[in-house]
């Protein structure tokens, strides 16, 4: 079958590989649509180190079961699925606290095993969840960014009509943007490089958007939070410039969400975070928030179709991933249709 093999740094060509065989309790799903994240591209630059090669990436997807292992009853082929992508081992510490997100032996499809930019995958079972007839393949793949933006604004303490800001317009950004509006903030602002992501961002609802190019994010939100900063904020980059600009808009006692992990290490002012009293959470994929995420875009209650900008064929996978990685392609999420 065709696949998009990671090989090493910057090489992710178009292969093909030998057709996936489910374990016992495991099926082959044929992949519909599998949407690139931010963190395949930064994998595929080399920066992360996540995804060793050769290996498959992608873990936004949702397909068709075609085969299944011979200790699976509740699936059939045909049956249509979105695939929640890490896989948990339910019996350590944080699995038996109802914190899987934690899981001591977490393994995720695409980053550790190989994903789904591809004609098919291999899916335990435990990661399939049935999708409705009436969601399309393209909001399939948006299920997982939708609930890992979740369980960060979940995981901030942002209250009603506290001013939020959000660092990064990136797809996870202006899902927390969505979210965070969701759950009663008084002011959104935003801020991102790119003049098309923050137009998109205000078509959403933020308040305020900044482009950092052009304008001192530092100053913006002092204007709009009396001189002292914000309470909340949540950065979806990860980069050290970004890190560095959501220490510098927090205010005294304030809080930091950071979703984005751009790079592995960046260097923090420790008597900023010290002398200030600044709170900051890491957060990192979802427990419950999958199944929440599903629901809201079945029912309607979040709308995801703006954020996808492009849908292709497989085939133009390496292309869109480099000029994704290069900065020459700013689209805010790509889908591929195997």
């Amino acid at each position: 079958m065709r696949a998009l093999v990671y090989e090493g740094a910057w090489q992710m060509p178009l292969r093909e590989i030998g057709f996936p065989v489910p374990g016992e309790n495991e099926v082959v799903v044929q992949v519909k649509a599998a949407g690139i994240c931010g963190s395949d591209v930064h994998g595929y630059a080399g920066i992360t180190g996540r995804r060793t090669p050769p290996i498959v990436m992608g873990h936004e997807f949702g397909g068709v079961v075609t085969t299944i292992g011979n200790q699976v009853a509740d699936y059939a082929p045909g049956d249509r699925v979105v695939i929640q992508p890490l896989w948990t081992c339910g019996v350590c510490e944080s699995c038996r606290s109802g914190v899987s997100s934690l899981c001591l032996n977490r393994s995720g499809i695409g980053i550790n095993t190989d994903g789904a930019f591809a004609e098919a995958v291999r899916v335990p079972r435990q990661l399939l969840r049935r999708l409705p007839a009436e969601m399309s393949w393209e909001q399939a793949a948006m299920v997982e960014p939708l609930a890992v933006s979740m369980r960060a604004v979940n995981r901030s303490p942002l209250k009603l009509m506290d001013t939020a800001v959000i660092v990064g317009a990136g797809t996870i950004g202006l899902l927390a943007l969505v979210m965070a509006k969701l759950k009663g903030a008084g002011k959104i602002i935003i801020s991102d490089l790119s003049a098309h992501r923050l137009e998109l961002a205000q078509r959403l609802g933020a308040d305020v958007a900044v482009n950092v190019q052009d304008q001192d994010l530092v100053q913006v939100v002092r204007a709009h939070t009396d001189g002292i900063g914000a309470p909340v904020v949540i950065e979806a980059v990860g980069a050290a410039a970004t890190v560095r600009q959501a220490l510098s808009v927090v205010r005294p006692g304030g809080h930091i969400t950071w979703i984005g992990n751009a790079q592995p290490e960046v260097a923090l002012n420790m008597q900023t975070i010290v002398t200030r009293e600044i709170t900051i959470t890491g957060t990192y994929c979802y427990n419950d928030e999958f199944e929440r995420a599903l629901q809201a875009i079945h029912t309607g209650r979040i709308q995801i179709s703006t954020l996808i900008e492009r849908v292709a064929p497989l085939e133009e996978g390496p292309q869109l991933i480099h000029d994704l990685a290069k900065g020459t392609l700013d689209a805010v999420k790509v889908i591929l249709v195997p």
